[in-house]
């Protein structure tokens, strides 16, 4: 994985309210669509819980990438914040880990678009129809972009322009609508499910990490990056909370059934049917908007990995013509494609959030070895919390979600020793 290095010396250029807005942006994507009924049926009226839950620990890491944000000031994110202090190994899982992050977030979305969609079609699509529109749509995304970053970036650009515009138009119309009733935490709180729970719904607080990325050229980090991760924060609690008291109060029972887009059913009965349209376009729009984001920028990581050696050199290849990786654009786009109709929503989601909280476990850990170098042992309670916390959201983690996330870091210490050896 590269990272910029001495001579190539990147520019501070973002600013505190650019930095705002590219955390959000990377936050809210499109699974806030789907996860207030997952959430629900999981957790019941204990359902705001978990989203307070989910900021503490999402608050917590964000702690953590000011500690080692401040201390390592190159840009890369977290592959940038491990390798430096746990080593080229442990660097390059971190680097393993957000790719599979990203793919696994990329091919859940890809689901629940292909979903959404189908709503929108007259009839019942079924699973061959969310198939084949999932394959044209990602066919043509990839087409966009094998045409060069300037195509891809500008369709990305317009579809998350409007991407905020429903949750907002669902959050203001509900408003008086909110129930007491509806909203009253039960008499008994089910741990194990608020734990479940939190392990789905993490997936809509993920994201910050892609944001942070650029983090070299982050202007005035000591006080940008903190404000900036804690308004960001705030925000997207806030909108979730939103969002989710309205559909609970609005549908009750109803928001935990199987199969129904919650937020469109919300608008639907609190707008009529022109109201659930425009929720279900904007869902469609807001994960198109991801679909598109992601076909731009992950498969850039087959690319650094090829270039580094982990993976075959063809996935280094650019086109002559637009200097586009079509190889690897094609073969990521490939893969999200097989995972996405193979496989659910949410245990894509999970295993993305599995890998998310590894990584940020890798963050956490080089975060205690930089405060205990520097003496601000005080500090340490952050990264030791972050970690406690994550603990709780894995005694959910399946042995067979286990077993697919540490088979493919099995798989990756192989190439990385194979690439050393030779």
């Amino acid at each position: 994985m590269n990272t910029a290095s001495g001579s190539q010396k990147l520019l501070p250029s973002l600013g505190l309210l650019a930095l705002v807005a590219s955390c959000f942006n990377c936050t809210v994507g499109g699974g806030i669509f789907r996860l207030p009924q997952s959430v629900y049926a999981l957790a019941g009226r204990a359902s705001l819980l978990v989203y307070v839950l989910c900021f503490a620990v999402m608050l917590c890491v964000a702690g953590v990438f000011i500690i080692v944000g401040r201390t390592v000031r190159t840009s890369g994110g977290p592959y940038a914040y491990v390798k430096p202090v746990l080593g080229e190994f442990t660097g390059y899982l971190s680097g393993v880990l957000l790719w599979f992050l990203a793919t696994f977030a990329f091919a859940s979305v890809s689901n629940a678009y292909a979903h959404f969609a189908g709503l929108l079609l007259p009839g019942e699509t079924g699973f061959l129809g969310e198939a084949i529109i999932l394959a044209l749509s990602l066919t043509a995304l990839a087409l966009f972009n094998v045409r060069g970053a300037k195509s891809g970036g500008g369709v990305s650009t317009l579809i998350a322009v409007v991407k905020i515009m429903p949750l907002l138009l669902l959050f203001f119309s509900g408003l008086g609508s909110l129930s007491t009733e509806a909203l009253a935490l039960p008499e008994s709180l089910p741990v194990d499910s608020i734990a479940r729970a939190a392990m789905v719904l993490i997936f809509a607080f993920t994201g910050v990490e892609s944001a942070l990325i650029p983090s070299g050229e982050i202007e005035n980090p000591e006080k940008n990056l903190p404000r900036a991760l804690i308004a960001s924060s705030v925000l997207v609690l806030i909108l979730y909370l939103g969002v989710h008291s309205v559909s609970q109060s609005v549908l009750g029972e109803e928001l935990g059934r199987p199969g129904i887009a919650p937020l469109a059913e919300s608008a639907g009965r609190l707008l009529g049917p022109i109201g659930g349209k425009i929720l279900a376009l904007g869902a469609v729009l807001s994960t198109l908007g991801y679909l598109s984001a992601m076909t731009l920028s992950l498969p850039r990581s087959l690319l650094a990995f090829a270039e580094d050696g982990f993976l075959p050199k063809t996935l280094a290849s650019l086109s002559s013509r637009t200097q586009a990786p079509v190889t690897a654009i094609w073969t990521q786009v490939g893969i999200v494609y097989l995972l996405a109709v193979s496989s659910q929503f949410e245990k894509l989601a999970v295993l993305a959030n599995l890998s998310a909280i590894l990584m940020y476990t890798l963050c956490s850990i080089a975060a205690v070895i930089l405060l205990r170098k520097s003496g601000k042992k005080s500090a340490i309670l952050i990264p030791v919390l972050a970690m406690a916390m994550m603990g709780f959201l894995l005694t959910s983690v399946t042995l067979t979600e286990w077993i697919s996330v540490g088979g493919l870091l099995l798989l990756s210490s192989v190439l990385y020793r194979i690439r050393h050896k030779h």
